[in-house]
């Protein structure tokens, strides 16, 4: 399993892309988890054929989440994909991304490939790919996601503060994401994570890789600092691919 960090910043950030990921297993199958403003051309930036994206997953549809689908789809479409596409999104608010989809190939009515909107359920398959989901404590209904393909472990946090069953998404993961906008730490019934509980998860579940993200461009330098003393625990940055196979072959 590879991952691949299109963007990590938070929303207004001006030193990184927005959040997102795409994650790429050995037949070469590709999810992208969330796309927002900037996305698209981190995309662009890699190269690649319009084809390669089979699936998009939205954690929540906040703009920085998701604003991207629009230039992204009308570039599938300049380019003539051939593929059908699945989204998968909680159903609430599919109605959001239906608008963008609407916008990408206005004032056709229609794309050149089709589009599989699916629900994002507890759990599911996808090719021989277990995938579980858990809410956040996050102003908009966010849904984190586990990933568990080719024997690894992925944890993605999309936005929001950890609840139990987010936690519980954690555990054995051989990489997990999870949001952190504060080196210091917030009131409990706030929306977004902080280091101080970030460290405390890395610490009690014992993970052996945990990377921070969507966090305030202000608070890097002091984040990039505190994560020093903890292997394993890092703050990740747009451009951050690792392999996951390889790492337990002793590969990097």
């Amino acid at each position: 399993m590879k991952i691949d960090v299109l963007g990590c910043g938070s929303a207004f950030s001006m030193q990184q892309n927005t959040s997102a990921i795409r994650v790429i297993d050995k037949e070469n199958r590709q999810l992208l988890i969330d796309c927002g403003p900037t996305i698209p051309r981190a995309l662009w930036q890699r190269g690649g054929d319009v084809n390669d994206i089979d699936a998009i997953y939205f954690t929540h549809v906040h703009p920085d989440h998701c604003t991207g689908l629009t230039a992204l789809l009308n570039h599938w479409k300049s380019f003539r994909r051939k593929k059908p596409l699945i989204i998968w999104s909680q159903r609430e608010q599919r109605p959001v991304l239906i608008k963008l989809v609407s916008l990408a190939n206005w004032p056709e009515t229609s794309l050149c490939f089709d589009i599989d909107w699916r629900d994002s359920e507890p759990a599911w398959q996808w090719h021989g790919w277990q995938m579980r989901t858990a809410f956040t404590h996050h102003e908009l209904a966010n849904l984190a996601l586990r990933i568990e393909a080719d024997g690894h472990t992925l944890f993605y946090s999309g936005d929001g503060r950890p609840t139990p069953e987010s936690i519980a998404l954690m555990h054995n993961a051989c990489l997990a994401f999870q949001e952190c906008a504060s080196a210091t730490a917030l009131p409990n019934d706030a929306s977004h994570g902080d280091f101080p509980g970030c460290l405390a998860l890395f610490e009690q579940l014992c993970l052996p890789r945990l990377g921070l993200h969507h966090c305030n461009d202000a608070a890097l330098p002091v984040l990039e600092q505190a994560c020093a003393p903890y292997p394993g625990l890092f703050l990740s940055h747009d451009g951050f691919v690792t392999d996951l196979s390889r790492r337990a072959e002793g590969k990097g």
